[in-house]
């Protein structure tokens, strides 16, 4: 989700042995074979190379995950047929993560070290299950078959677990796959969803809440969350919780009237300033989001914060159209960054105050750059939520010039 650590820089990292038995073969991770502080000193040599784009002097401090192993509290694997089918009752399948570089290759997973470590039992037992019941896996190249993804989520702060089957379209055993799913998490929820489509994506339509009440709850900064299954939530929980808290020292002092917060995902930066502001609105493309918000704002007791279903790009124009005066926007777009039409819209706004976070640093560097005419750079902040692999959270302060 960021600038890949292949820089120009030059500078060589001592190797160490890595902690899992697949690195190399696996897309997981990229970088256990030198050390966290290394991978620390790497990544803000890439965030310092892609800043000085902006002629940005001030050293960035790169903060360190609270947790370097085990910190993901989301992960999505992948089934694979074997082909040629075995004759001698061998694996028919795989399930497991990418092969690295290979966009249709599965490798069985047997450990890994990014999300939890019994998360490899549940894999196994989900294997077997999927082997038994003669289900085929779907087949990226022929678009046939049956098992496409398993989602699987982690409340890290709460214990909750929430496991999500992709397929296409067609009947299977669900209680059996229940079970097999209770053998290692006994009181996680369950579902089913369908994606039928050719590209290769974990998010389903057409969910059937096969145990449980159909979402996830975690807890970041004392604030409890509800997550549906589609919904955004940051994928290292302890790094969040770092993250807002960075946000909140920021904007403490700003004391702001209104706050705007684009791109909201389930409430969770939002809800986190509720408290700061007179009045916070989120926007979020996702309607399940939006409703998350919602309830999470109701569930923790949040009465000065609303949220709107709809695309940044057509509800900001309206903003500034309407003269709604907003003293702080908060901005955590996708990985592509600010949409082109939002950017004049967020000009015109003109906010006294804009919070940038950005899980791709390239493209945080080509929106500043955009937002400069209007806007200084007060300061940047590197967060490593993401350890072992290529990618980095950045936050940045911008102030209105006049």
């Amino acid at each position: 989700m960021s600038a890949s650590s292949s820089s120009t820089t030059e500078e060589t990292y001592a190797k160490i042995e890595p902690r899992c038995r697949h690195f190399g073969e696996c897309g997981g991770c990229r970088l256990q074979d030198i050390s966290y502080e290394d991978q620390l000193k790497k990544k803000a040599a890439v965030l310092k190379e892609l800043l000085d784009r902006i002629e940005w002097q001030t050293e960035i401090p790169l903060h360190p995950s609270p947790e370097p192993w085990c910190y993901r509290n989301k992960m999505e694997f992948s089934f694979q047929d074997v082909y040629p089918v075995p004759e001698d009752g061998g694996d028919p399948l795989y399930l497991g993560l990418k092969v690295r570089n290979r966009w249709d290759r599965v490798m069985n997973l047997q450990e890994c070290h990014l999300m939890s470590e019994d998360v490899s039992d549940l894999l196994d037992s989900v294997h077997a299950w999927a082997a038994e019941s003669k289900l085929a896996p779907y087949n990226l190249h022929r678009h046939e078959g049956f098992l496409r993804h398993l989602v699987v989520r982690h409340g890290k702060n709460t214990g909750d677990r929430f496991v999500n089957l992709v397929t296409a379209k067609g009947d299977f055993p669900a209680d059996s796959f229940v079970a097999a799913v209770h053998k290692v998490y006994p009181n996680a929820t369950v579902l089913h969803g369908i994606h039928d489509g050719k590209s290769d994506h974990a998010v389903a339509e057409n969910l059937t809440v096969l145990h449980g009440d159909g979402v996830l709850k975690e807890k970041v900064l004392g604030k409890e969350y509800r997550i549906s299954p589609n919904a955004f939530f940051q994928t290292n929980t302890k790094g969040a919780e770092f993250l807002y808290g960075l946000i909140r020292d920021w904007i403490e002092d700003l004391s702001p009237k209104t706050l705007l917060d684009l791109y909201c995902g389930n409430g969770g930066i939002a809800l986190s300033l509720a408290d700061l502001a007179e009045r916070v609105m989120g926007v979020e493309v996702v309607p399940e989001a939006v409703e998350d918000a919602t309830f999470n704002a109701k569930a923790n007791g949040v009465t000065n914060a609303e949220f709107m279903a709809a695309k940044v790009e057509d509800l900001l124009p309206g903003f500034a159209a309407q003269g709604i005066e907003v003293d702080v926007v908060v901005a955590d777009p996708p990985r592509s960054g600010l949409h082109p039409k939002a950017v004049p819209a967020l000009k015109e706004l003109a906010p006294q105050w804009i919070v940038y976070v950005s899980c791709n640093p390239k493209a945080m560097v080509e929106d500043l750059r955009r937002l400069s005419e209007l806007y200084d750079v007060r300061k940047i902040e590197g967060v490593d939520m993401f350890p072992h692999t290529d990618h980095m959270e950045s936050v940045a302060l911008l102030q209105r010039i006049y």
